[in-house]
């Protein structure tokens, strides 16, 4: 386990770098655009936001279809991505090119990275505290590393026009608000639907304002060479490697590692477009650089913190497919006693929608109370928490359920009838009814799939009601397929038929 947590940190060390370098690789490709081939900075926002966002929504239509089509539900997520596409995506963009057109992809790229000064003020003003030591020192260090490279060392002048300066503040605003304005939306429906959309907007607001088709641009195969290249390493490729480095080695080794950016923007510059570098800049860099380092959080990781409730599997994550595609403001967690009303209530919730479907549970009803909090003090009962209210509950039974062994009309796929069980239960699954068709169910789901996995087990097992009709579908779109049905007698010996579903893992 602890070999398996290693290499994952050190993949996602290697993501995010392969990330900062592709941002900077964006720079030079910039730099090449407007100085080399006199492109204006409003025509490649345009045709780069659009040919990247059109990418990002191809990957989510193959990835994840269903979350693609939900987020259209969900007015405030909406809301939320339309603000990260204007005050985020676009005025990154916009910022951060025009500050290349002034300059170069170096000197650009460190002054955007000034952002994070304007991050760690928010967040002292957020928490009402002063700034550590540590940040001091690195807002001193931003502002001598700034000074010199727009000086290189002569005191009296700038070296660099005061365009250049405002823009390149503007992309550092920019940066923080790209930072700050995504974070709860992304934990909810993940970065590639986010950034998409978010590109998307972008894209065409930008080219209703800016007309694209009205300006003079001469097009030939090294600006399309270019501007594709810009679109698929300096953007959809950036973005994904540094989303898996995030995933696996966390944001603050991620942050961190993301210092390679400035580096690599001046070095790529310097060795592609012969950009001069003088020890000054170098100096400067270095600097700025120290301070990104001084100003990132390092607390521990909340991995590291010893026992913490589970919220999903951390060991197995596949390669660019991380945490940040679960849906939901949510985490999903062992239920404890203080829980215990909230389960009822939840259940209740799902008895009277079994009722408005026409389904007869009769009087008594499945789980019991006694039921319930036996599986919270056996810890296979767990519960969905939307910050500080929970909205859904499932139960995961490692140890398999003994009704599966019954007669059957129809075939398991795996699950045996071994005395060890290969199979996992999944029972109980209940959303609170506000929370209803907002991708919940489907999150629940796959934790309890992660679930199984981590207790070693082949598949895992579902039965519901016959005419449950949302639930079978659910299952069904989740790759779950029916096995037949079981006939479970209660203890007046009145028969239930269920039917019952099955995943191979």
């Amino acid at each position: 386990m602890r070999q398996k947590q290693a290499n994952h940190v050190m993949r996602g060390i290697l993501c995010a770098a392969g990330g900062g370098i592709c941002w900077g690789f964006s720079g030079t490709c910039a730099q090449l655009l407007t100085s080399g081939f006199d492109i204006p900075v409003a025509w490649i926002t345009c045709v780069r936001l659009l040919s990247a966002a059109a990418i990002f929504l191809v990957i989510c239509i193959v990835k994840d279809a269903k979350s693609l089509l939900a987020v259209f539900r969900d007015r405030s997520s909406l809301i939320q991505i339309a603000g990260f596409a204007l005050f985020g995506v676009l005025l990154t963009q916009m910022s951060y090119l025009t500050t290349i057109s002034y300059t170069n992809a170096g000197t650009g790229t460190v002054l955007e990275r000034l952002g994070l000064l304007v991050i760690m003020v928010y967040v002292c003003v957020r928490v009402r505290r002063l700034p550590k030591a540590r940040e001091l020192i690195g807002l001193v260090l931003a502002i001598a590393g700034t000074f010199l490279i727009a000086t290189k060392g002569h005191f009296d002048s700038l070296a660099i026009p005061p365009e250049a300066l405002f823009w390149g503040g503007m992309s550092a605003i920019a940066l923080a608000f790209y930072t700050l304005l995504p974070v709860k939306v992304l934990k909810k429906w993940g970065s590639l639907i986010v950034t998409g959309l978010a590109m998307l907007i972008g894209g065409i607001v930008a080219t209703i304002v800016v007309r694209p088709w009205t300006i003079s641009v001469t097009m030939n195969e090294s600006v399309a060479v270019v501007m594709a290249l810009m679109t698929a390493i300096g953007t959809v490729a950036a973005y994904i490697l540094y989303l898996q480095g995030i995933t696996d080695a966390g944001p603050v080794r991620a942050g961190l590692v993301g210092c390679i950016e400035p580096v690599s923007a001046t070095f790529i510059s310097a060795v592609w477009l012969h950009t001069p570098v003088a020890p000054v800049d170098i100096v400067g860099v270095i600097m700025i650089i120290v301070m990104v380092v001084l100003v990132t959080d390092r607390g521990e990781d909340p991995g590291d913190a010893g026992d913490t409730p589970y919220d999903g599997s951390s060991d197995d994550v596949p390669l660019f497919e991380g945490r940040a595609s679960l849906i939901g403001y949510y985490g999903a967690r062992r239920a404890v006693h203080d829980d215990y009303q909230r389960i009822m209530q939840l259940l209740n919730d799902g008895h009277r929608s079994l009722k408005e479907m026409g389904i007869a549970e009769g009087l008594k009803k499945y789980p019991s109370a006694r039921r319930v909090m036996k599986s919270i003090e056996n810890k296979t009962c767990y519960v969905v928490a939307d910050e500080d209210e929970i909205i859904g509950m499932f139960a995961v039974e490692t140890n398999g359920d003994p009704h599966y062994q019954l007669a059957l009309e129809g075939q398991w796929l795996v699950h045996g009838n071994g005395d060890v069980p290969v199979y996992a239960a999944l029972h109980w699954v209940n959303v609170a009814p506000e929370a209803r068709r907002c991708g919940v169910g489907f999150f629940i789901l796959g934790e309890a799939e992660r679930i199984a996995r981590e207790a070693g087990k082949e598949s895992i097992c579902a039965d519901i009601y016959p005419s449950n009709e949302p639930m079978r579908t659910m299952l069904l779109k989740h790759g779950y397929l029916e096995c037949g049905s079981i006939r479970i007698k209660d203890y007046l010996e009145r028969e239930k038929q269920r039917a019952v579903f099955e995943k191979i893992l």
